[in-house]
Parts: structure tokens; C-alpha cells; sequence
């Protein structure tokens, strides 16, 4: 599937970064109705938009894509949660039986396609290959993040800006909005505040993004951050609260501990703690690129992922 050429690498990815709060921020119908979206967008009328009636239910098919004979079915998790196991497997298997049965006449290929962005654990990996192994005659695949990315690259600008809201641009992160950035403290400060016993807020080592492995957006979203970093250093040392930023940085502290104890991807941590300071729905540039400025300070100065370790003279 060919990238759309009318979208800068800036663009790119920003949108990378909307799209995985967005998937995380989808789930059951909501999840089915941005795919839906995004494959009438790509495909046209050849793609048909199914849900259930009443009791007839869906038969397994979330969408249909005529030409090919491609059925989809989608599963939105919570917030991506990948530990319930046993309830993706199973309705990977009664999804496909069902669909197998009450479909097979137009069934060519039956795709799953997931918001996990972390990946998909091994058991339902395990699950998929035993139905391809059982169905020879049926194509079956898995659609992730990077599935659906590749979808959503191929539409227009204008369109992936109608379903992810226009990207940040250099001019946004050149003029910090200073009352977004105010909200987002404030909002984050409603919150009940961590103790802050036992949290080192000691400035970080420059490798820390390569040493934490956080991909090529991500790195993106701190780099062109560090010009805003100081802007909200100064913010919180004027700040009628002294206090006020020492309690903001253990908040994401402890969220990122929480994270980071699930064995999460790097990618997935930087997703929620975004999250965490823009809130649930849609972001505008303008908050984006004040939450960018305020994570990226902490990057640099409290433990918000790993510093590289020290190597000691032998």
C-alpha cells in the first residue's frame, strides 16, 4: 500500500503519535467505527460498513471489502490491555467459527484486527496459526498499529487530518501556548498528589532517548520539545506554589513506574503518560505541543524513563 506524498515527514510523525493515543483511547464500537472510517476512506464503496440488527447479530463481520472477499473483525480493548488472555483467544476462535459458518459463502480472507500497540501476547499469535493450519482454503491474517498505520498513511492529508485533528507544526512549538500549558498543570494538580519521599529528580544523561529505545517519533516529540523544556522550568520556578512542580513530576513518576512495571513498550509508556497530561479525546496543537514541552522537561529532569547507566572506571 503506497504512502500518501502530500504528507511532510513533520506530519508524519505527529500524526504517529495522535494515532497511537487514539487507538489506545478506542475501545468496543468506537474501535470498529475508526476502522470502518479509515477503510471507507481507503477503499470507497468497496468496502461495506456491517453491524449487528437486532438479534441477527453481525455473524462475525465487522466489514467486508467486495473485491477481494476480505471480512474483518475488530476487537477494541480497554486502553490496549493485553492481560486478559483468555478472553482475546477466545473470541478470536467464535469469531472466526462464526463467521466460517453463517459467511463461508463470500468469506475469501477473515482478518482480526486489534488496538493492541504493544503487539498481540503469544497465545493469540498461537491461535491464529492454528486456524490457518485448520482452514486451508481461507487467507487469515492479523491487523495491528502498524496494519492500520499503513491504512491511515494512505489517505490524504486532509483526511487523516479529519480523523486524528491537524499535526502540530514548527510555528506551534516555536510559540508554547503558555495558558494551555497552565490548564494541563492544573488539571494534573486536581489530582491527588504522590509523595515525594524516595523520587530523584537529578538532571538525566544526553543518551538517555537512545538508551531507553523509544522509536523514531517518539524521539521526535522530545527533541523538538527541549526548546519549550526551559519555558516550563521557568513556569514552575514563578509559580505562586513552589512546590508545584516537584509534586507534577512525582505524579508521572509514579504513573511511569506503574507502566513500566507491566513490561510495556517504550512507545506504549510515552502513549499514556500523554494521556495522563492531555486527557481523554480530541488534542489540539496547541495542548499537544504544551503537554510535549512538559514531558519533555521531565524527561530531562526527573526519572520519567531510565538514565544510561554510569560506566565506572575498571
Amino acid at each position: 500500500m503506497q504512502l500518501s506524498s502530500e504528507i511532510s515527514d513533520e506530519q508524519r510523525q505527529w500524526w504517529r503519535i495522535a494515532l497511537e493515543l487514539r487507538l489506545r483511547q478506542c475501545h468496543g464500537d468506537a474501535f470498529q467505527d475508526l476502522f470502518s472510517v479509515v477503510m471507507g476512506h481507503l477503499h470507497g464503496d468497496d468496502f461495506v460498513r456491517v453491524r449487528a440488527f437486532g438479534k441477527l447479530g453481525d455473524k462475525g463481520c465487522d466489514g467486508y471489502l467486495q473485491s477481494k472477499g476480505q471480512l474483518f473483525q475488530c476487537y477494541g480493548a480497554l486502553n490496549g490491555e493485553t492481560n486478559k488472555v483468555a478472553t482475546l483467544t477466545k473470541k478470536i476462535k467464535t469469531d472466526f467459527e462464526t463467521a466460517k459458518v453463517k459467511l463461508g459463502g463470500i468469506m475469501k480472507e477473515w482478518h482480526m484486527v486489534l488496538n493492541l500497540v504493544d503487539g498481540i501476547p503469544v497465545e493469540a499469535l498461537e491461535v491464529l496459526e492454528g486456524l490457518k493450519a485448520a482452514n486451508p482454503s481461507v487467507k487469515i491474517g492479523y491487523i495491528g498499529k502498524e496494519g492500520f498505520e499503513e491504512r491511515v498513511f494512505g489517505l490524504s492529508a486532509e483526511r487523516i487530518a479529519s480523523l486524528l485533528g491537524p499535526a502540530a507544526t514548527t510555528a506551534d512549538v516555536k510559540n508554547l501556548d503558555v495558558a494551555a500549558l497552565r490548564k494541563l498543570v492544573d488539571d494534573l494538580a486536581q489530582a491527588a498528589p504522590p509523595p515525594l519521599e524516595g523520587i530523584d529528580l537529578k538532571l538525566v544523561p544526553v543518551g538517555k532517548l537512545s538508551h531507553n529505545a523509544l522509536p523514531p517519533h517518539w524521539q521526535m516529540f522530545v527533541r523538538s520539545g527541549w526548546a519549550n523544556a526551559p519555558i516550563v522550568a521557568s513556569y514552575f520556578a514563578q509559580h505562586p506554589d513552589p512546590l508545584k512542580g516537584d509534586q507534577v513530576g512525582a505524579q508521572l513518576n509514579e504513573k511511569y513506574r506503574s507502566l513500566k512495571a507491566q513490561n510495556l513498550m517504550p512507545s506504549t509508556i510515552m502513549t499514556a503518560l500523554l494521556e495522563m497530561v492531555t486527557g481523554v479525546g480530541s488534542v489540539p496543537p496547541q495542548n499537544l505541543v504544551a503537554a510535549q514541552a512538559l514531558l519533555t522537561h521531565f524527561f530531562e529532569s526527573c526519572d520519567i524513563f531510565e538514565r544510561e547507566p554510569v560506566l565506572r572506571p575498571a
